[in-house]
């Protein structure tokens, strides 16, 4: 079971499961045909790109059901949706049209039109026509060959007229049975670019699995430029032109700089010196400012205004970076906005396009050394950064001209695990005392979903996760760290009553040293999983307990020593007895936190016998008299 996981079902009732697949097996797709045209916009000399769709979907089995949903938002507009079931429009069929919620989201301007699909009989066929424009070919980015469901044949068409300069990338495209045709329409003047897929397996929602853009056969929308009476418009050419585009989104945002300067003060009113003024801005945005999301359309990369995110106390990315930054600068830091892909997200900015990212942080130029702030990761120290963005490309402003660099890398040390355990026998319990440690994003976890609890429920929650969820093992006397100070690691001390945790035969005692366990469900299923796997984050995890022998006992057998190192992971086990005690030492170190599917074999063999280690016993034996 993996620490998230487990953590999530005590602390927040919720499951880290794998999602189950979208695909279902009496539902199929027997037919996409999707043409995209680039068009001269009617209201004014702009261009548009509509789009047509028809989807036929067909049932094995009676009554099946499944909810048809289309995205959209301000840039994106849904013109028409028809629907029929056997060659008939349900009477009462009328699409509702939302905002779309996300977990831990809890606005969002992305809109979706849905509505439900009952099939009445097996063998029953639902058509959906739908029409869409997209207003500004900028967020025409990518197109998926895969879907929900099994497809049985999808037919994609561009029609890009020849004033319109347009390049498509094929990505992920691999063995998949897709076939390319391109023709020249002199009517239209425009290239037809034409792909029919066919047999494509649907889309599988795996826990830990890659970003779709790393495993899916799609094409890359790459809008460079485009001709309208005799005057061009510039798009994506490259990222000149991408990054002039973003500047020109963040100039001029209006902010109250009186209002900043008043808070800025205020807040570091008690530091002298630099880098606690710096800690005292960027963590008031973070523990304070509640993350949402303005995900797509023009608000998916326009800053709101920081005075108005202080006021608000809530914000999304770019507004959390934009308050961080004007607060700093009020200061009279030399803090920028900057743009970047997370880990999601498999390309960086060599391809000019807007699907290259989907964060903003803030930078900071500060004595010759850049520090990234990146304030939605509530419980991240200054200078500490999430897997999430570690290594990736950073499009920063620089005026005209842009700077690009990269996020620094951690190792596993960011992110400690640390427990060390004093016990002796008694009876059949082990007691005690034992202390933690964690730091970064093992301390970022913990710390959310502690203060995500209602306060009086925390504590036993705490005492729920560091018992594993185990009855027998009572903890009393719990002493924690501040749960709310991101400057500092997170601590506990406690005693321990480990109950049943001691087996007595022949007056020997059989001792289970281990109670943790730590992976040893983390065998991954070869024959079903279909994509790498990729854990959360690197992690060090480090267990020691020290065990005082009873009086008048010896070990009799000590567990063997495990040691297994590659450049991807570490596990490291030793027993050792040293002056009346037994010393046990665990250490995994996750190094790389991304495990292909090559590695899988090897993973599972290790991970085999980890748990063969975990299922020996100490013996003591009493001595001879």
């Amino acid at each position: 079971m993996s620490k998230r996981y487990f953590l999530l079902l005590i602390l927040l009732s919720s499951s880290f499961l794998s999602k189950a697949s979208s695909n279902d097996s009496t539902i199929q797709i027997s037919s996409a045909n999707i043409i995209y045209e680039f068009r001269k916009s009617k209201a004014q000399n702009s261009v548009e790109v509509n789009e047509k769709s028809k989807l036929a979907y067909l049932s094995t089995a009676p009554q099946d059901h499944f909810t048809f949903s289309e995205s959209y938002n301000d840039q994106i507009n849904i013109d028409d949706v028809e629907f029929k079931m056997d060659g008939r429009s349900p009477f009462n069929f009328k699409p509702q049209y939302s905002y779309y919620s996300v977990e831990n989201i809890f606005y969002s301007d992305s809109r979706v039109c849905f509505f439900p699909v009952d099939f009445p009989k097996a063998g029953s066929l639902a058509k959906v026509n739908l029409e869409k424009t997209v207003k500004d070919p900028r967020y025409f980015t990518s197109i998926y060959f895969t879907d929900r469901f099994f497809n049985k044949r999808k037919e994609v068409s561009i029609i890009i007229p020849r004033w319109m300069k347009v390049e498509l990338k094929e990505m992920n495209f691999g063995s998949n049975d897709i076939k390319k045709t391109v023709i020249y329409d002199a009517k239209r003047d425009a290239d037809i670019i034409t792909f029919i897929a066919q047999n494509m397996e649907a889309e599988k929602s795996e826990e830990n699995s890659p970003g779709p853009s790393y495993i899916y056969p799609h094409l890359l929308v790459l809008c460079k430029s485009a001709t309208l009476n005799n005057e061009n418009i510039n798009y994506f050419n490259n990222l000149t032109d991408q990054y002039a585009w973003y500047l020109n989104l963040i100039k001029s945002p209006g902010n109250d700089i009186a209002i900043l300067k008043q808070k800025a003060l205020e807040l570091t009113k008690d530091f002298k010196t630099d880098i606690e003024k710096i800690k005292a801005v960027f963590y008031y945005v973070q523990k304070e400012v509640r993350y949402i999301a303005f995900e797509d359309g023009i608000a998916g990369f326009k800053p709101e205004k920081a005075d108005e995110v202080l006021r608000k106390k809530y914000g999304d990315c770019k507004g959390m970076a934009h308050l961080t930054k004007e607060l700093l600068v009020a200061l009279g830091y030399d803090a920028r906005l900057c743009w970047l892909g997370t880990k999601h997200i498999a390309y960086d900015y060599s391809t000019p396009s807007m699907s290259v990212d989907n964060h903003m942080i803030c930078a900071l130029f500060f004595k010759n050394k850049t520090y990234f702030l990146d304030a939605t990761e509530t419980y991240i120290g200054f200078n500490e950064y999430a897997e999430r963005i570690q290594g990736r490309q950073v499009l920063i402003e620089n005026g005209d001209k842009y700077l690009l660099s990269k996020v620094p890398v951690a190792d596993a040390s960011q992110n400690i695990d640390y427990e060390k355990r004093i016990l002796s026998v008694s009876g059949t319990s082990l007691t005690g005392e034992a202390s933690h440690q964690w730091k970064g994003e093992e301390k970022e976890f913990l710390v959310t979903s502690l203060n995500n609890i209602k306060k009086e429920k925390s504590g036993d929650s705490f005492k729920k996760y560091l018992s594993n969820h185990n009855s027998d093992y009572l903890i009393t006397d719990l002493v924690t760290s501040d749960l709310t100070n991101i400057d500092t690691d997170l601590t506990a001390t406690y005693q321990v009553n480990h109950k049943n945790a001691v087996n007595i035969f022949s007056k020997a005692y059989y001792i289970d040293i281990d109670f943790r366990k730590d992976f040893a469900s983390m065998t991954i299923d070869t024959a079903d999983r279909a994509y790498d796997y990729w854990f959360d984050y690197k992690t060090s995890t480090v267990r020691e307990t020290e065990l005082n022998i009873p009086e008048n006992y010896d070990v009799s057998v000590l567990p063997p020593n495990l040691e297994i190192k590659n450049a991807n992971y570490e596990f490291n086990v030793q027993f050792k007895v040293i002056a009346g005690k037994v010393l046990y030492t665990k250490t995994i170190l996750l190094k790389n936190p991304n495990l292909s599917k090559s590695a899988f074999k090897q993973w599972n063999s290790d991970i085999d016998k980890l748990k063969q280690n975990y299922s020996e016993s100490l013996i003591l034996k009493q001595k001879p008299e």
